[in-house]
This record gives C-alpha cells, sequence and structure tokens, in this order.
C-alpha cells in the first residue's frame, strides 16, 4: 500500500477544482462508490454559485476530493473521497477540517451530510468533529437502498482571519 510520508502529509493542497483535474477525480469517484456520480454531474455542479468543488493534490496529483454546498447559515456535504491507497493517513480529516474552517468563515451555523450506516470509518471520522445523527433518510441509496443516516455539526462561532 501506498503511503504519504507523515512529514509531507502537511504539503498536501487543498485547491478549487479546474477542469484538468476531472480524469483523476473520475478515477477515485468509480474506484470509491458503488453508485458513483457521473462526469457531467461534476461539470455541471463545478461552476455553480453555491458550490465548493476542492481537490486535494499531493505531488501534483489528485489524491481526493469534496463537494459541498452553501446556502446562508447552512452547508451540505455532498461528496468527500479519498484514493484507496491513502485512506487512513489524515488526508480525509484535513479535508473535513478545511470545510469546517471554510463554514465557520461563512458565518455557517450548521453542516449536514449523509453517510450509510455500513461505512463505520466514515461516520467515525464525521463524529470525530462533532457530527452526530439527526434523522434517516429510508432507502436513501440507490444501488442497494440502504438508508443514509443524516448527521449535522454546529459550528459555534465564526473564525476571524
Amino acid at each position: 500500500m501506498a503511503t504519504i510520508p507523515s512529514d509531507d502529509i502537511r504539503d498536501i493542497e487543498i485547491i478549487p477544482f479546474e477542469h484538468a483535474d476531472i480524469d483523476e477525480v473520475m478515477a477515485i469517484e468509480n474506484v470509491s462508490f458503488s453508485a458513483p456520480w457521473s462526469r457531467d454531474s461534476y461539470l455541471e455542479l463545478a461552476p455553480l454559485e453555491t458550490i465548493s468543488f476542492y481537490v486535494v493534490k499531493h505531488e501534483g496529483r489528485v489524491i481526493g476530493y469534496m463537494l459541498y454546498q452553501t446556502w446562508a447559515e447552512e452547508m451540505e456535504l455532498h461528496t468527500i473521497a479519498v484514493s484507496p491507497n491513502l485512506r487512513r493517513q489524515g488526508v480525509g480529516r484535513k479535508m473535513i477540517d478545511y470545510m469546517i474552517r471554510d463554514a465557520s468563515l461563512r458565518g455557517v451555523e450548521r453542516i449536514f451530510l449523509q453517510v450509510r450506516p455500513s461505512n463505520e470509518a466514515a461516520q467515525s471520522l464525521y463524529s470525530s468533529f462533532g457530527f452526530y445523527v439527526v434523522g434517516v433518510r429510508h432507502r436513501y441509496y440507490r444501488d442497494n437502498q440502504e438508508d443514509a443516516l443524516v448527521m449535522r455539526v454546529d459550528i459555534k462561532m465564526k473564525i476571524e482571519s
């Protein structure tokens, strides 16, 4: 399994998605999800004013990405993924931290997300940031009709820059 040396994890970049990143995003998408989003879905969402779409790069290659949407005081994380061979090395944690800081700077009060009950690793990561279950969307995932847990975190204060 490939790893990022611990000193290098500080060197990853979280930067806005560019059209040239789409092939690497799709490669991660297609191995990460049983019901992957389409290339067109990403390309149609990326330019929308309410959408924030970021890639994580290490040594020039995309190793992860996240896409979230903001409306006034609320934000929703729509998708997040890390290259399978680089999971559990802090990349996802850095992305969630980035999103929460961005939410705070924007004056967002709450962030929501959906997660599969079977995805215990993701639930653990989200819980470590204070996300908690607020509901269930029954038969949410179209590939296997699995429910989705709706999780939320409340943003306590705005970070001053």
